[in-house]
């Protein structure tokens, strides 16, 4: 089965490097760069989840070609949680790396987050080698693989993602789990570390969905992390994007799990 890799903000798809490689073992997998990150240009229109859904979209259409199991971080999570509701045709599954649930987002006038800004700022005219270091010093326990693609995400950012008007919250994206049908898998973090999802929105989904396996929801709370599980519990994280897939595969597709990396 085919897998999409969402980033988070100002992130890039080479964020997804490592767990790229040890999934195109037995999957086509490609890494998407949202508008303005990366490689994708900044469109001089409102920077929204549901724009960033629509592209996703387009690259499972006219790159893969077939359904996919979707997974996002951040604000990866929250674009693929809104493609797998308005086109879930396209999401065999999701998985859903601390999503961006913020209880309470501040934005200016045009709904840009207020720190992102001064975020972008700290970007600017600064070198891959001393956003590593940066990397290193506030991340010690990261890989040094994940220090390089961190920094080379912040260099290429676009300055101007600020500048666009912004829409991140179309939904109470806790409630809007109630309207999706396909396997989910939601990775946790601890708040106390960094990451978003809280205890409470995490009871509320599982009332919503049900815990697997009478429902559709796997969750995967991975202690002393924070909101990059990946980068802290890379192994952790490779076995749930692995189980989902083969519970993806065997739902969609209705195939043996050891046929699961030759779909």
């Amino acid at each position: 089965m085919p897998v999409l890799l969402l980033h988070g903000v100002t992130d890039s798809s080479g964020c997804w490097a490592g767990p790229a490689e040890q999934l195109a073992r037995g999957s086509h997998v490609v890494a998407q760069d949202a508008r303005g990150h990366g490689d994708s240009p900044l469109l001089q229109e409102p920077f929204t989840i549901a724009a960033l859904a629509a592209d996703a979209a387009r690259v499972l259409r006219e790159v893969i070609g077939r359904p996919a199991l979707v997974v996002g971080h951040s604000m990866g999570g929250v674009t693929a949680q809104e493609l797998a509701l308005t086109e879930p045709d396209l999401v065999a599954g999701l998985v859903l790396e601390d999503p961006a649930w913020v209880t309470v987002r501040e934005v200016d006038t045009s709904g840009v987050p207020l720190w992102m800004r001064q975020t972008l700022a700290s970007y600017r005219d600064v070198t891959a080698e001393e956003l590593e270091e940066r990397s290193r010093v506030e991340h010690p326990t990261w890989a040094p693989e994940v220090h390089v693609a961190w920094a080379e995400a912040k260099v290429v950012v676009d300055q101007g993602l600020a500048d666009v008007p912004h829409a991140w919250d179309g939904r109470d994206w806790v409630e809007a789990m109630a309207g999706l049908a396909m396997p989910v898998t939601l990775l946790t973090g601890d708040p106390a570390q960094g990451a978003i999802v809280r205890p409470a929105q995490v009871s509320r989904v599982v009332e919503l969905l049900g815990a697997f396996p009478d429902g559709n929801l796997v969750h995967v709370p991975v202690p002393h992390v924070g909101h990059c599980i990946r980068y802290e519990a890379p192994l952790r994280f490779l076995d749930a994007v692995e189980d989902a897939l083969v519970r993806s595969a065997r739902l969609h597709l209705g195939v043996d799990a050891r046929a699961v990396g030759e779909v």
